[in-house]
């Protein structure tokens, strides 16, 4: 059984004592992903771990787990979208340092002592959100309904010249 996940992280003081932390966070306690989601019911499941790289740099690697529930841009259906995100970050102070990590390492840029550990959980899901969300090709709950073959075949009804009326004025006033 997790722990009830604390609200704020002292990255490097947790990566110095290689503090490893798993819970799980309720998905309506995040509210810019609650927007993108047409249910907010469900958990995501998390398990991060501090420590410090070879260069010294504080670390975060882990794992994030949610089932989000999203609304299919084809058929506007609600669809189910797995997660599963392996977190590795670098924190850092400054551009300049960020600048200077490798390319293969993503910078966490602290804008103070503390990272709030929700809203870390909450912009990696928010990273994961496909830009389109949409079912599979023929698993859309609602299809579009296209005409019946039979109405195709029909003849083509006689339509009314709308100027008709106007050439029948015309040959009035010549007489």
């Amino acid at each position: 059984m997790s722990s009830p996940v604390p609200e704020f992280a002292d990255p490097w003081h947790w990566a110095d004592l290689g503090k490893r932390i798993h819970g799980r966070v309720p998905l309506a306690e995040m509210p810019r992903l609650a927007a993108a989601l047409v249910r907010c019911d469900g958990e995501a499941e998390f398990e991060l771990g501090f420590h410090r790289d070879p260069h010294r740099r504080a670390r975060i690697d882990g794992w994030i787990r949610a089932l989000l529930t999203l609304e299919c841009q084809r058929c506007l259906g609600p669809m189910a979208f797995a997660v599963e995100r392996a977190v590795s970050l670098a924190v850092v102070e400054g551009l300049a340092e960020m600048e200077a990590l490798p390319e293969d390492q993503e910078p966490l840029l602290m804008e103070s002592a503390r990272v709030a550990l929700k809203e870390l959980i909450e912009d990696e899901l928010l990273i994961e959100l496909p830009q389109v969300a949409r079912h599979a090709e023929g698993a859309c709950v609602t299809q579009l309904e296209k005409p019946a073959p039979a109405a195709e075949a029909e003849a083509p009804s006689v339509r009314k010249n709308p100027f008709a009326q106007l050439a029948a004025l015309k040959d009035k006033d010549n007489l």
